[in-house]
């Protein structure tokens, strides 16, 4: 496994908690002058407030990055799973000392709640410091409301800088103003596809050919087809297919499918920054087309009475070869007894030659409902708190994903290749649109040009009043 060029090192203490208090002990403060040192030795250059001239200090105040997932107690309270987040807990714990802040990553509630949580905060406002950590649902409605500041208009924070993921900047501008950011050198890897390796080996295909054709560009709608055409078998000879190709849930394999082959369902004029319908422009109908024809000679048949999440438990149990997936999934295959790696999705006969997928990054974004000035410096911290581990080289990212993966191809070029050649995803930025069509596509129900002929009105009435 590739190391990182300067291990930053493990924490000898728990410091969370202590940052803000107005007594540290001896040791603490000797651990900070320590690691002050070190990360200046490495390149960190402390900033200071251009009024006093001096290290900005925020007088130890309280400021909560608001998300859904993480420990309500905070992230600095969680056990590290690896030496990576141990050494961003103790940057982060430093920032706070170095600054006299209290920064921190917190859940303050469920995944269904966070939208309206968010909506009612930014318009009343409360006593709280939130950076709230929003997806698309808080997005769309958020900025036709203008409910967060325009990060344009706040000083003291160069908005330019390369942390800021071009493509969450892009897709939180409306009107040439700027509502929200994510501080990433690299976006998240999104939908890829896992293969089962013991299958292919019993249908006499190289695991590692896989890989192969990914690198090689020829990881394609068509040889992928040609391998499901393989490994689909009635191995007992009695008449029943015992190991299927593959087995998807159908709104995420389409939309793979769509995205692969140059398309969208929701795009954007990026000269007017209006949103378009593109359900119906001819790629899209192509990648519906193919996902369909997929899905009925190649996808294992739904059987009767099973959970939900079926398709998973073929890919986990060995009955399927394939399953389209997100990158997060890998962390339900820890305990796969078979061995299995990871692709992108295979590129469709009209996309640029790249593997594509869609890119939804979550976004921090500032409450409008500050003044100017407490918004800045809700600004500055999230600028400060952001900075990258002192030693660390700009691939080190791949170190949160090398122990998801049984190898480290999935991480080194699939991972990789997701990352740089992710396209935004915008259809959560229409409030209200439904996918309710997709899985009656896919089974062949219906066929894509009847169902954009079924929501045509709707969405393009959903489009125009998010276009407001």
């Amino acid at each position: 496994m590739k190391k990182l060029i300067m291990a930053v090192g493990m924490a000898a203490m728990v410091l969370s908690g202590l940052m803000a208090a107005p007594k540290v002990s001896k040791e603490t403060k000797a651990k900070m002058k320590e690691l002050t040192k070190k990360y200046e030795k490495l390149g960190y250059v402390i900033q200071k407030d251009p009024k006093t001239k001096k290290p900005y200090d925020f007088g130890g105040m309280k400021v909560v990055m608001a998300d859904w997932w993480t420990n309500p107690n905070g992230s600095l309270a969680e056990k590290s799973k690896s030496p990576v987040e141990e050494d961003r807990k103790q940057f982060r714990q430093w920032l706070n000392y170095t600054y006299n802040m209290d920064a921190d990553e917190a859940g303050i509630g469920g995944w269904g709640s966070h939208p309206q949580t968010v909506a009612n905060f930014c318009t009343t406002g409360g006593e709280e410091n939130y950076i709230f950590i929003i997806d698309g649902r808080s997005i769309s409605a958020g900025l036709k409301a203008y409910l967060f500041w325009d990060l344009n208009k706040l000083e003291g924070v160069d908005w330019t800088q390369k942390k800021w993921l071009p493509g969450v900047t892009e897709k939180m501008t409306k009107n040439g103003a700027v509502y929200g950011c994510a501080p990433t050198l690299h976006p998240e890897p999104k939908t890829g596809m896992y293969f089962n390796k013991r299958l292919l080996k019993e249908a006499n295909i190289n695991p590692d050919s896989i890989y192969d054709m990914q690198r090689d560009g020829t990881w394609t709608w068509e040889s992928w087809e040609k391998i499901l055409k393989t490994v689909t078998r009635d191995i007992d000879n009695d008449g029943v297919v015992d190991i299927w190709g593959t087995a998807n849930v159908s709104d995420q394999f389409c939309g793979a499918a769509v995205m692969s082959n140059g398309s969208a369902y929701i795009g954007k004029d990026m000269a007017t920054g209006k949103y378009t319908n593109m359900l119906g422009e001819e790629k899209t109908i192509e990648a519906l087309n193919w996902a369909s024809t997929i899905q009925q000679n190649y996808e294992m048949p739904y059987p009767e009475g099973a959970n939900w999440d079926w398709w998973y438990a073929a890919f986990l149990n060995g009955q399927t070869v394939f399953m389209v997936n997100a990158q997060y999934y890998a962390n339900n295959l820890a305990e796969m007894v078979d061995d299995w790696g990871f692709v992108c999705f295979p590129a469709g006969p009209h996309g640029d030659g790249k593997y594509r997928c869609g890119q939804d990054e979550n976004t921090f974004v500032i409450p409008g409902c500050y003044d100017k000035a407490h918004a800045e410096k809700l600004a500055k911290i999230l600028d400060l708190w952001s900075d990258q581990i002192p030693g660390y080289a700009e691939d080190s990212w791949k170190e949160d994903y090398y122990p998801r993966f049984r190898d480290e191809r999935a991480v080194d070029e699939t991972l990789v290749y997701m990352a740089e050649n992710g396209r935004t995803d915008y259809t959560n930025l229409i409030s209200g649109l439904s996918f309710g069509f997709i899985p009656n596509v896919y089974i062949g129900a219906m066929t894509p040009q009847q169902a954009y002929e079924e929501v045509k009105n709707s969405w393009d009435s959903m489009i125009k009043e998010q276009n407001k």
